[in-house]
Parts: structure tokens; C-alpha cells; sequence
């Protein structure tokens, strides 16, 4: 099992060239096909009744302007992409803004793996954001969000699983397989556990141990109690008491709307991590 189709989404900046290396090392490692998605905004549509024809004017150039540029950063990722020696394709688009979600979900959709590379640290863009809910949540695929700064080529010989027993996680753990079955090393991490059949299971963990198992994945349990801290702080700490290179987790426990409003756990570890993650909903 392995990833064959891989997505690359990355936002149209002065970096975008140094993200995609790690992209590639990834499309390398896999033998896979890597399909790049640059990102740009599409300018503001005008105010009609304001600035007239001129304003228009303005806006049509400003587009265009925008759009060459696109091409021409596409024209310099794919000869990038062409030493690599891999299979690829560039394609290059504008996006209307806080629309990119719709952008980002027709392209993941053809991708085993979509990989979100950020562009900056603290809080999440609008672009990133979007780019995120879109493979997520109207994509079916999973996600590997890249953090920045990183250099996270060579991910996955120590996985981390964040384990709660629930849907969302089941499916990062399914759809996690290609890493989780390649990994030197995977801890099975779970917060709080609560015992029983309508929880955690009678002995927390030891039910999904014994299906990674079955794969041939050598597992460690391990209980964490968050004595009164963030759920994604103590990932965040047990990542890095671990040594871990990746981390495995469901996305958005609870509504979109929800998640918006007042954060979550995973946006809380979307803007605060330093290691890669892997996510599914």
C-alpha cells in the first residue's frame, strides 16, 4: 500500500520553490506521481458606482498581471521539478478569495495524499485555511499539513498516533497505512483515556494495538494525563518527549462551524505544531 497520486498545494509566495522540495523528496520516496497546485488570489472584484470604467479597467490589469506572474513561477517549479527526475504536472491557478476551499477539493479529490505546505508560522492565512477545510472536508482524501519551517523529506520513521476511539481518527489510522506500515517506530498516544466498552475499550489501547498489529506494526501504548492542560499541548509535549517526525490524528471532532468559532484541538495543532501532520475526517 502506498500513496500513488500526490497533491502538493502551496500558496503563491517567495517560497513556494523551497516548500515543494519536500514535496518532491516525498513524490521520490514513494514513486509517485506528484501534481503541484500553486494558489493565487484572484484581485477583488470592483464596486460598481464606484471609480466607473477606470476602476474596472484597473481590476481586468490587475488580473492579468497577477495571471503572468502565476506562469511564470509555474514555468520555474517545473524545471525544479524536472531535475528531481519524477513524475509531475504544474498547474496554476487564481482563486477567488476565501473561495480557495472549492479550488483546492476538485484537484484532491484525484489524489491519494493532498500535502498542505504553509507558508508562515502563528495564525492559519485565509488561504491556508481554506486550502485545509477544502481537502478535508469536501475532498474524502486525507491530508499531510507542512509546517513551516521544516525540512521533513525523510517523515514518518517515527509515527505518533493521537488515539481517542473515535470515527475521525479510525480513519486517519486507515488512511495513514502507507506511513504507519513503513514506520521505524509508532506510539500509540492517548489523552485522558477512559475505560470502558462505550470509551476507550477495557485496556485503553490495546484494541487498535492489536489491529496495527496484523499489519506487522510493532506499536507502544502510552497514557498521557493532561492534568488540566490543552489536549493539543500535550501532543505537542508527548511529540516532542518522543522524537516523533510525524503525527497521526482525526481532523474536527465537531462541527465546521464549531471549529471555527472557538478553535479546537486541531486548529490549535495546525497553528502551533512543528512536526508534520497527518489528517482525516
Amino acid at each position: 500500500m502506498s500513496f500513488k497520486t500526490i497533491l502538493a498545494v502551496t500558496e503563491f509566495a517567495g517560497d513556494a520553490m523551497e516548500r515543494l522540495k519536500h514535496a518532491a523528496a516525498l513524490a521520490g520516496r514513494e514513486d509517485a506521481h506528484l501534481a503541484v497546485l500553486l494558489v493565487g488570489e484572484a484581485p477583488n472584484l470592483p464596486f460598481y458606482g464606484y471609480g466607473g470604467a477606470g476602476y474596472t479597467r484597473v481590476w481586468v490589469e490587475e488580473g492579468e498581471t497577477r495571471a503572468e506572474s502565476l506562469k511564470a513561477a509555474r514555468d520555474e517549479i517545473e524545471a525544479m521539478l524536472a531535475a528531481e527526475g519524477i513524475s509531475f504536472d504544474v498547474r496554476a491557478h487564481q482563486a477567488i478569495v476565501a473561495r480557495e476551499d472549492n479550488l483546492v477539493a476538485r484537484h484532491a479529490i484525484y489524489a491519494d495524499l493532498t500535502i498542505i505546505l504553509r507558508s508562515g508560522e502563528g495564525s492559519l492565512n485565509t488561504v491556508e485555511r481554506q486550502a485545509i477545510d477544502g481537502a478535508v472536508f469536501d475532498s474524502g482524501r486525507p491530508v499531510l499539513y507542512m509546517p513551516r519551517p521544516s525540512d521533513h523529506a525523510d517523515i514518518g520513521r517515527h509515527v505518533l498516533v493521537a488515539w481517542n476511539s473515535r470515527a475521525e481518527a479510525a480513519e486517519a489510522v486507515s488512511d495513514a497505512m502507507p506511513f504507519l506500515t513503513g514506520a521505524e517506530r509508532v506510539t500509540l498516544v492517548m489523552v485522558d483515556p477512559v475505560r470502558g466498552p462505550d470509551d476507550h475499550g477495557d485496556d485503553p489501547g490495546a484494541d487498535m494495538a492489536l489491529v496495527l498489529a496484523r499489519h506487522g506494526i510493532k506499536v507502544e501504548v502510552r497514557v498521557a494525563p493532561s492534568n488540566g492542560r490543552l489536549i493539543s499541548e500535550v501532543i505537542a509535549d508527548e511529540a516532542a518527549a518522543l522524537g516523533v517526525d510525524l503525527i497521526v490524528m482525526g481532523a474536527y471532532g465537531h462541527s465546521r462551524v464549531r471549529e471555527t468559532i472557538l478553535g479546537g484541538t486541531t486548529r490549535e495543532m495546525l497553528e502551533g505544531t512543528q512536526v508534520p501532520l497527518f489528517l482525516a475526517h
